[in-house]
């Protein structure tokens, strides 16, 4: 029996790295223009703080509560490429330079890169443990039209294309519980995704938010949102069936705000990877056994 189901991105950073080290995650107001079903209008507009006062204010609690010795600056909300090359370069090197990182997390959607761009970020891996994140969600043409995504599955591989070549590392967002979707609908994609030149991956669940198209659909009993022991099973066939070597920088998404609906599991965030690890070593069930 494995002693960690999963390659977690923990475990690559001390493997690699030899540290303790946690994502800084920013808000760097370029928001979305895009629509997807189930984000909110507030995720189109900047935060009050500016981006070094979040980074000010996030550094101390996460060396206090988690003894973090190094940093990665993560770009996250929003679509973190949607800007000319030379406002990027400004951007990323400002922010940079303003703490001593270890690396560099770019968040953004497969729709919103060039070469240019990517060359540029490419430009940083000699000082930065560089990664890019791809929201891809779902595969299926038909799921990705259906939760308004706005780009298809070729324009991921497109943006794979012309990153796989770099010294990029390359994570992919995936959904569990989309509208329509079945265990073997995720499982296609999963398998699909492990066939490509990528490095990572994150696993979300789709939760429900109030003001969101899909909390419509779920006024109206168009949508119901998985329970837990459903979802449980999915994300772990869903780790069996993906490449081994595949950092796994997260198995659950969260939101803590007053708009959240649900799914209502009554488990806390840490209850739920605890519980997914411990049922995967039970059953000795762990990532690349069905690749």
């Amino acid at each position: 029996m494995k002693e960690n189901p999963y390659y977690s991105f923990s475990q690559y950073i001390r493997e690699n790295l030899n540290t303790k080290a946690y994502r800084v995650s920013i808000d760097a107001f370029f928001g979305c223009k895009e629509n997807c079903i189930y984000c909110e209008e507030h995720y189109r507009k900047p935060r009050k703080l500016k981006i070094e006062e979040q980074i000010d204010n996030l550094i101390p609690i996460l060396r206090g509560r988690y003894k973090a010795k190094d940093f990665y600056l993560y770009f996250q909300k929003g679509t973190n490429t949607d800007a000319s090359v030379t406002e990027l370069k400004k951007l990323y090197d400002r922010v940079l330079n303003y703490e001593d990182f270890i690396g560099l997390i770019i968040g953004t959607r497969p729709d919103y890169v060039n070469k240019k761009i990517i060359n540029l970020i490419n430009s940083y891996t000699d000082r930065y443990d560089t990664w890019i994140e791809y929201g891809l969600q779902s595969s299926l043409k038909s799921t990705l039209k259906k939760i308004q995504r706005g780009h298809t599955y070729e324009d991921f591989l497109k943006a794979i294309d012309i990153t796989k070549d770099t010294n990029i590392k390359i994570t992919v967002h995936l959904i569990i519980g989309l509208p329509g979707e079945s265990k073997e609908d995720v499982i296609t994609t999963v398998r699909r995704i492990s066939s490509l030149p990528i490095h990572g991956v994150k696993f979300h669940h789709l939760y429900i938010l109030k003001g969101t198209p899909l909390y419509q659909l779920y006024l109206e009993n168009k949508y119901e949102p998985l329970d837990y022991k459903p979802f449980k099973e999915i994300l772990i066939e869903s780790i069996e069936n993906l490449r081994e070597d595949i950092v796994i920088h997260r198995i659950i998404g969260e939101d803590y705000s007053d708009h959240f609906v649900g799914p209502q599991w009554g488990m806390s965030k840490n209850q739920i990877i605890n519980d997914i690890r411990n049922t995967m070593k039970k059953n000795n069930r762990f990532q690349g056994r069905l690749f």
